[in-house]
């Protein structure tokens, strides 16, 4: 599943620079979309001059990526591998808090606080 409109538009244009241009089933193979969500996908795609389409002697179009929904994946690409990067941190550092909390005494409560307010500070700082 997909977290965001952004995410659909950026896995389907992926989809068609990898593997050419491509059929609406083709297409549909290749990306987690139903068919419905998936031409809205592209008519966005198409509306905005990422997508272009294109008949090969059949009924069917086939959807290629212009010059321009190459030009926004080189920019939007490095954005999502960083973005990745910080989710693995704040995961990271979740999973280790997590890890060494124990329910119980009053001790334990009050080293949990002091342990969240130190991961505050840690997020804080790397802004």
């Amino acid at each position: 599943m997909y977290n965001s409109k952004l995410h659909m538009y950026i896995e389907t244009l992926c989809a068609v620079v990898s593997h050419g241009p491509l059929k609406l089933a083709q297409l549909n193979g290749n990306v987690e979309l139903d068919k419905p969500a998936l031409v809205e996908v592209l008519d966005f795609l198409y509306e905005h001059c990422l997508v272009g389409e294109q008949n090969l002697d059949e009924p069917q179009k086939a959807y290629y990526v212009t010059e321009r929904g190459i030009s926004v994946l080189k920019v939007v690409t490095p954005l999502i591998k960083e973005a990745q990067k910080i989710q693995m941190q704040n995961f990271e550092i979740t999973s280790n808090a997590l890890s060494t909390i124990n329910c119980g005494t009053k001790k334990q409560k009050r080293n949990r606080f002091y342990l969240k307010k130190s991961l505050f500070r840690q997020r804080t700082q790397k802004m």
